[in-house]
């Protein structure tokens, strides 16, 4: 056997060097899946302000009435807003409905606004619905 061969071995710089880009690659990895889990996050978040959103403005149905249609006291009177931001107010075409929930640690706040449709005696109803996200 040549005495090339029997002095061939791993060195510590060899050894250094493997373990740093092996580290690099760990690290871009993490990177990847931090950065997933809170893309999901995110969406998870969304979704459920949009069903907020439909919980709240469902009980508007029920404000759709020829009797008090055009009274200040039907929830969907053009101009006002209703279910403040503090959460304070209730929705006054269902008192039971809050205008704040919290949905797995994060607070969920709506209001909405009506408004007419240009050139129709339609009314539009615009539900808001703020929360804070959770950032890691």
């Amino acid at each position: 056997m040549p005495l090339i061969y029997r002095n061939r071995s791993t060195t510590l710089f060899e050894v250094i060097i493997a373990t740093l880009i092996f580290s690099l690659v760990m690290a871009g990895m993490v990177g990847v899946f931090v950065s997933g889990k809170r893309n999901i996050l995110h969406s998870r978040e969304r979704m459920t302000g949009s069903e907020m959103g439909k919980l709240f403005l469902e009980p508007l149905q029920l404000a759709v009435r020829q009797d008090t249609w055009d009274t200040a006291a039907n929830a969907l009177y053009v101009g006002t807003t209703y279910c403040d931001a503090s959460g304070s107010d209730q929705n006054p075409a269902c008192p039971s409905v809050a205008s704040q929930r919290t949905v797995n640690n994060i607070d969920y706040s709506a209001q909405y606004d009506v408004s007419y449709v240009s050139g129709t005696s339609l009314r539009r109803a615009k539900v808001q619905v703020n929360w804070t996200e959770f950032s890691p």
